[in-house]
This record gives C-alpha cells, sequence and structure tokens, in this order.
C-alpha cells in the first residue's frame, strides 16, 4: 500500500493517460455526459501536511464535446 508521504511532490496530468468527463442535470432531470480533450494540469501533493497540497486544471471550453452541437456551441 502506497503511504500519502511517499505521493509527495509534483505530479502533471499525462493525457495518453487521463480522461476529463463530467455529469451535468438539464432543466428536465435527465444527465448530459460529456468530455473534453484539450486541457493541461497537475497537483503538489504535501504528504506530510495535506492541507498544502493543491491542484489546478485548466480546459479549453473550444474542446468540449456532449454529443449536441448546439449544446457543445453554448458551452464554448
Amino acid at each position: 500500500m502506497t503511504t500519502l508521504s511517499e505521493l509527495t511532490g509534483d505530479h502533471v496530468l499525462d493525457p495518453s493517460g487521463t480522461r476529463i468527463g463530467f455529469v451535468a442535470r438539464h432543466t428536465m432531470g435527465t444527465r448530459v455526459r460529456g468530455r473534453s480533450e484539450q486541457y493541461e494540469g497537475g497537483a503538489h501533493i504535501d504528504g506530510e501536511d495535506p492541507s498544502k497540497s493543491s491542484a489546478r486544471l485548466t480546459i479549453q471550453a473550444k474542446s468540449i464535446q456532449t454529443g449536441n452541437q448546439q449544446r457543445d456551441d453554448q458551452l464554448r
């Protein structure tokens, strides 16, 4: 088992092994699923004091895809 202190350090998202997706509720109660393929981010983990850990994620709005062109255009 990996301990938190072993994860201490800076980590970068690897696009080849990462998937960014989301689920949102539509006004009619249905769920809308989407994804983004253009993003970057990472995390700093402080295993000794987790309150000093942080993460960042930047998603390019133009890459959001929900399977509905009209909705995608509105989101962008």
